[in-house]
């Protein structure tokens, strides 16, 4: 009797089997379309990242069911071309701005050639009189692509500088990266006896020095020259004008390039996103 019973129990589950199966199949079939009608109302309110993340996520729970998949893939690439679009729009938009940026300055810099040096450079024009030989300074300068440096020069006072420091009154400041002593990019000479110390800071180490400079140009500020030990000076008018106005023309000029670049990945993203939706056409 009791084998009786247990054969009787081992056919029930194999008549209840199949409809287990189907039972689990439709649910995630229902789980998966929820998933994907989810996605299509976030496209229609325009939200297309969020499409992406939703799709994402159908695709790793649901990979089985492909029909619903191939829809979700024709979907994002629809969502990719408007995200494209907008980000193409965006770039448009940032090149513009700031065309007419660069093209309001850049009378203002005069271009100097110097056969000594690999390649010429830009600066504001009020330092075509005020230019950094036989006396302490600072030179902000615009390279051929349009990056900013400094060259500073330490006259007379031996402090064997590294880097530079610029303090507001309230005390805020910001610095330089430090450059140590290499007979190159810092190198010191002496001139009828009088000591120089002469650093070139790159764009990448000098920029939010410049940065400070530009957003505090109306207000006090001290630059110390700063190595073994520091000389103060109190930035002029006209150096305050140059930074600022050598790193916004910088800052222009990068931001334009940047946005044609993103521009350019964004059109072969959208060129791809449309090939997409053409070979999952329903």
């Amino acid at each position: 009797m009791y084998n009786a019973a247990i054969k009787s129990i081992s056919i029930l589950c194999a008549a209840l089997m199949p409809l287990i199966i189907a039972s689990c199949d439709n649910r995630q079939k229902d789980e998966a379309s929820s998933l994907y009608n989810s996605a299509m109302k976030l496209y229609d309110t325009e939200q297309y990242d969020s499409v992406l993340s939703v799709l994402d996520t159908l695709y790793k729970k649901y990979p089985a069911e492909t029909d619903i998949i191939r829809d979700g893939i024709h979907l994002m690439a629809k969502a990719q071309e408007q995200i494209s679009i907008k980000g193409i729009a965006q770039a448009d938009s940032v090149i513009s701005e700031n065309a007419i940026i660069v093209n309001e300055i850049a009378a203002d810099f005069i271009v100097i050639k110097n056969p000594d040096l690999v390649e010429n450079y830009r600066i504001y024009k009020n330092l075509k009189n005020n230019t950094l030989i036989n006396r302490t300074g600072i030179e902000p300068r615009i390279d051929d692509n349009g990056g900013i440096y400094l060259v500073s020069l330490l006259h007379g006072k031996p402090v064997k500088h590294t880097k530079l420091r610029v303090t507001a009154t309230d005390g805020d400041y910001a610095e330089t990266s430090s450059v140590p002593f290499d007979n190159a990019q810092n190198y010191r000479f002496n001139n009828d006896g009088i000591s120089n110390e002469m650093v070139t800071f790159h764009a990448d180490e000098c920029e939010e020095f410049c940065r400070f400079i530009a957003d505090n140009a109306n207000k006090k500020l001290k630059i110390d020259f700063v190595g073994n030990s520091s000389y103060s000076i109190t930035a002029p008018t006209y150096l305050k004008e140059a930074i600022a106005q050598s790193f916004r023309y910088s800052s222009a000029i990068k931001a334009g390039l940047k946005a044609e670049k993103d521009k350019l990945y964004l059109t072969k993203r959208m060129e791809i996103a449309k090939r997409q939706i053409e070979q999952t056409k329903l």
